[in-house]
Formats: structure tokens, sequence, C-alpha cells
């Protein structure tokens, strides 16, 4: 394994106190990254988005090299909810009074993008959830789990509840 030229290239880095973490990368390298930096052995970390989405994993500084991301089809701006998700890692709980994002402004970047960007609405969230015959059968098969009171706290249940006042007043408005 020491001879994959991933790890001859991370190894070095990783010495140094230095790491670097995107996509293509074998999840076994991502995963060490990942558990050294949690653990403060690296210094500085060099990433892609990939290291904001599913990870608890705050920074006392996050940098912006860049706003503009290659999307599979073409460069373009990030939107202001990709940039909140990535500048909400800086400022570690507990150990720092703030945290410190640093957006390098492009020249091609106009004035209003760069304030869409930064003062944006974050995505909308919404449950991905889809109630199947086999996940209901399997939470009859546990026991000790009652499967109605799962799905009354699901995500998916609380965001349609709320909605039911708006549809309410939308249908039977006299």
């Amino acid at each position: 394994d020491k001879k994959l030229p991933q790890i001859n290239t991370v190894l070095p880095l990783l010495k140094k106190g230095v790491g670097i973490h995107h996509s293509g990368l074998l999840p076994i390298i991502k995963e060490t990254i990942e558990i050294l930096f949690g653990e403060g052995l690296i210094k500085a970390l060099f990433a892609t988005e990939t290291f904001s989405m599913g990870l608890n994993m705050p920074a006392r500084t996050v940098l912006f090299t860049t706003a503009r991301k290659f999307d599979g089809k073409e460069l373009r701006w990030i939107t202001s909810g990709e940039y909140i998700q990535m500048s909400g890692r800086a400022g570690r709980r507990g150990k720092d009074e703030r945290g410190i994002v640093v957006l390098v402004i492009d020249e091609r970047m106009s004035p209003s993008t760069a304030k869409e960007i930064v003062k944006g609405k974050a995505d909308p969230l919404n449950s991905a959830f889809k109630l199947t015959y086999n996940m209901v059968l399997n939470l009859l098969r546990v026991e000790g789990i009652n499967p109605e009171f799962m799905l009354e706290r699901s995500f998916y249940q609380f965001q349609h509840f709320s909605s039911i006042p708006a549809l309410y007043d939308s249908k039977f408005r006299f």
C-alpha cells in the first residue's frame, strides 16, 4: 500500500502537518486525514467542499481561494448556500471566540454577485424520506419500537405538518 501514488503524495505533507481532502482521494486516505484533522494534528488543510459535507470538522479559519467552481458542466460562482455550508466550518466551539472566513474576490466578480454569495439565503432543506412497505415491516419486526411514534417524529412529518395551516388557508379562504 505504501507504493500507491496517493500515499506517496500525501504522506510527506502529513508529516509536516499539511493535509489535502477531495473526492478523488481513496476513502482510507480521506478517513485518515479526517481523523488527524479532528485530533488537531493537521495545521493546514486544503480541501474542496467535500470536507464540509456531512462532517463536523470545524476550523479556526476558512479560506476561499476562489468563489468559482466547476459543477460538471461549467465553471460558475458558488451559491450562497454553498458559501454558508463551507464558511460555517469557521470557528471551533469552546476554542475560538470567533471564526474567520476569507473570500478572495475575483476581478470578474461584480459587487452584486459578491453580496449575493455572502449575504444570500441558505438552500432550502427538504426531507428526502420515502415511506416504503419494507420500512414499515422492518419497524414492526423490531421489539420495543413503535412505528407510529417513529414516523410522527420524523423530519418529513414535521415539515409537512407545519405546512398544513398555509394549505388550509389557501384552499378554504372565503
